[in-house]
């Protein structure tokens, strides 16, 4: 659970150096996505959703590490309406990865009848989500998309403190 933790540290927190047009990304979620598949493979005996997940992660390790690139090289700015549209595809699918997540620490909870702030991680989920997708929907809109940035970073905060509790109670069983 550690690596779960890890992974969705380096990939819901992003902190970047700009010079120019070139990125550089201190906290790569392509790092983030590999320890998200390390964990997920040592979680495997406890969920299927688990063993589904991984190959997600895997991919998403790639997948970001190519936009790591383009990023560092500068070539995201001129892919224009392209580079927006490959961050909606990597937004939604980390959505999916973490309701996965979510699910399986669900069943884990029901599988072992223990309380692993299951609840409390999916409610925090539910906001965060919604926010990451009204980000997008607001980008057309620079002053409103700002503020939902500011307030998709708190609420990844909270969802990651929510993990961190998951995680030490995984730990204790």
């Amino acid at each position: 659970m550690k690596k779960i933790f890890l992974g969705f540290l380096f990939v819901f927190l992003d902190f970047n150096l700009n010079f120019g047009n070139s990125t550089i990304g201190l906290i790569p979620d392509f790092l983030g996505f590999a320890f998200l598949a390390k964990g997920l493979q040592e979680l495997s005996h406890e969920s299927e959703r688990f063993v589904r997940m991984r190959p997600y992660a895997i991919g998403m390790a790639v997948f970001s590490g190519i936009l790591y690139l383009l990023d560092l090289f500068g070539l995201t700015a001129d892919l224009g309406w392209a580079g927006v549209i490959l961050g909606i595809i990597a937004t939604i699918l980390i959505l999916y990865i973490s309701y996965n997540i979510i699910m399986g620490v669900k069943e884990i909870e029901a599988n072992r009848n223990a309380n692993l702030n299951g609840e409390n991680l999916y409610s925090t989920w539910i906001p965060m989500a919604i926010m990451q997708v009204v980000t997008y929907v607001t980008i057309v809109a620079p002053a409103i998309s700002i503020i939902c940035i500011i307030v998709s970073f708190v609420l990844a905060i909270v969802f990651l403190v929510q993990l961190n509790r998951t995680k030490n109670a995984y730990e204790a069983l």
